[in-house]
């Protein structure tokens, strides 16, 4: 199942890439894309959980089209669930294939498998992209699997 978001809006920061009518941003990994940022000025995080119920983060661009390569070795996640929080650490993924290592990559991964019903919201706790700061960013996953 392919998740993705869609976009109709037109952006006018100087920072910003400008683009006009509707469109849809498909997450690479078949995964739930959140905006970070504005769109088109910021990032994406896909969010994706495996068959083996490991939450994966990935860190994309703007317009989910590419990885984006983070130096954090860790990720915090708190997802709230029955008036609970429960904090995940996600650990950065080295990848031979793609020359990622912990300290330089987009993949993010829960050492376990989590036990969290779906579907879930949260939020990151801190995310450092290139000079840009990001706390607690809002996340949701719907509610497919367990």
């Amino acid at each position: 199942m392919l998740w993705g978001t869609a976009c109709s809006e037109h952006i006018h920061d100087e920072n910003c890439q400008s683009h006009d009518g509707y469109h849809v941003h498909t997450a690479l990994m078949g995964g739930e894309l959140i905006p970070v940022d504005e769109h088109g000025c910021g990032y994406n995080l896909e969010l994706l959980i495996d068959e083996s119920d490991h939450l994966s983060i990935y860190i994309l661009d703007a317009h989910a089209e590419g990885f984006v390569r983070i130096s954090q070795a860790t990720l915090e996640v708190s997802i709230k669930e029955n008036n609970q929080s429960t904090v995940l650490t996600l650990d950065a993924v080295a990848d031979s294939a793609t020359g990622e290592t912990v300290g330089d990559t987009s993949h993010f991964r829960t050492p376990d498998s989590i036990q969290v019903a779906r579907p879930f919201s949260g939020h990151v706790k801190s995310l450092v992209i290139g000079s840009h700061e990001y706390n607690q960013t809002k996340i949701s996953y719907p509610g497919i699997g367990k």
